[in-house]
């Protein structure tokens, strides 16, 4: 258990202390923007992969206390949570966005458009509403470490993400932010946007809805736990 709590404090360090602070420039000051990057993507994925066998590990452990059972009615509530994830994640990645700087070039003349009428950080709050079902859906102390720690990686991930657009787009990205918000829907339901479903493309939902079908169906193969 200790090893999956020293994992996942790695992982939240290099994502939060180095990539989400000015010591990121720093570095790349020092040895390089390419340096950097390959540099990062190999601490994150190895950070990752430890987390996740560290996780596994941590299932077995004497120390993983089971905080509650997880009943019919949770999975599928988990099961809900986990298909929005999906079209957030999915929908998200092939979407141009205000807070992807390589996708600057390529947004449309309104800015608040599509998924990002939904949330302006779709792929994070994806994975976030992932974790929190997981959460629920597996009630001891390894799930809650694990996924918990995603879960406050998007969360703070998302507020360092509008911090440094804001230096970079000022009066621009304020003006996103006033009509977008990081939970989904919540900018929809306080009518700061409007819901435009037709914007978020068929042939996006399409592969979406895809991708979640066949990760529920294998997901016993893959990850040795029924989807519900």
């Amino acid at each position: 258990m200790w090893t999956l709590a020293l994992a996942c404090a790695f992982f939240l360090c290099i994502h939060l202390m180095i990539s989400g602070t000015t010591m990121k420039d720093q570095i790349i000051a020092r040895i390089g923007g390419v340096a950097y990057y390959i540099l990062f993507s190999l601490l994150s994925t190895g950070g990752l992969a430890w987390m996740v066998i560290a996780f596994g590990i941590a299932l077995s452990d004497p120390m993983n206390v089971v905080l509650w059972k997880s009943e019919t009615f949770l999975r599928v509530i988990g099961l809900f949570g986990n298909f929005l994830a999906f079209l957030l994640v999915v929908v998200g990645i092939v979407t141009p966005s205000p807070t992807n700087l390589m996708a600057l070039r390529q947004l449309p003349d309104k800015t608040v458009y599509g998924i990002v009428r939904i949330s302006r950080h779709p792929i994070l709050a994806g994975i976030g509403i992932w974790a929190l079902t997981h959460i629920i859906c597996n009630g001891n102390l390894a799930a809650w470490i694990f996924f918990g720690s995603m879960l406050a990686l998007c969360a703070l991930g998302a507020n360092n993400i509008d911090r440094k657009r804001m230096a970079l787009m000022g009066d621009t990205y304020a003006s996103i932010k006033r009509r977008t918000s990081i939970i989904p829907f919540v900018a929809i339901i306080e009518g700061r946007t409007a819901f435009a479903p037709e914007e978020l493309g068929v042939a996006r939902m399409l592969l979406a809805v895809s991708m979640f079908s066949a990760v529920t169906v294998l997901h016993e193969l893959l990850f040795t736990a029924k989807a519900i």
